[in-house]
């Protein structure tokens, strides 16, 4: 418990400390801090999300077999699901990829400390552009960073998958939902980790078709 403290404390004091840059402002550190530490984890994410589109794509090219499976044996579970594990086994398809798990696993404690911190330090309050105080909600911000987290979904999520509209929508209703009753501080964490989300998927899908 002490370490997680000292981790969360010197993200919050990395805040403060580019505040001192900004003029000031409470928010410019917290959009400083959260890009660094985006920018840090970017190279894992990338091989993340190749990896995962690499994974998408094995799926796919066996999905007639499996639903040949699943429809020869719809009333035995268990026969389904040895002939599943079968049948990626013969593929070499994992069913779920370890490395991608272990990926994830190692960003959410950072991304937790880092929005711990930034909750801290957005609880001292403080200007940020049109926002008069980051301790309180901003609707405007609100609207923004929904609309940024859409276009990240709508750009992640393959136009061949079932029921996409609702992998955009849903996301972006929690992300309204949410960050209208949180500080705006939490929401210029939020906004900037979601654009560059967007750069990421812009820069894997330009690569993809190069």
């Amino acid at each position: 418990m002490a370490f997680w403290e000292q981790v969360v404390g010197i993200l919050r004091e990395a805040i403060f400390a580019y505040t001192l840059n900004g003029h000031g402002s409470v928010g410019t550190g917290i959009a400083v801090v959260t890009l660094l530490a985006r920018l840090a984890l970017l190279p894992l994410a990338v091989r993340l999300a190749r990896a995962a589109s690499a994974h998408q794509a094995a799926v796919q090219r066996i999905q007639p077999e499996l639903d040949a499976i699943r429809s020869r044996f719809k009333n035995d579970p268990v026969k389904v699901a040895e002939e599943t594990r079968r049948l990626f086994r013969r593929e070499g398809v994992s069913i779920l990829p370890g490395s991608s798990l272990l990926g994830t696993l190692v960003q959410i404690p950072i991304m937790v400390a880092l929005y711990s911190a930034v909750r801290q330090a957005a609880s001292v309050g403080s200007r940020f552009f049109w926002i008069a105080d980051i301790s309180r909600p901003d609707r405007v911000l609100t609207v923004l960073v929904t609309a940024i987290g859409a276009a990240a979904a709508a750009l992640g999520t393959p136009p061949s998958t079932q029921h996409r509209v609702v992998t955009v929508v849903l996301p972006a209703a929690v992300t309204f939902f949410a960050l209208s009753r949180m500080a705006a501080g939490v929401g210029i964490y939020w906004g900037v980790s979601s654009v560059v989300g967007v750069v990421q998927v812009l820069a894997l899908r330009r690569k993809a078709e190069a």
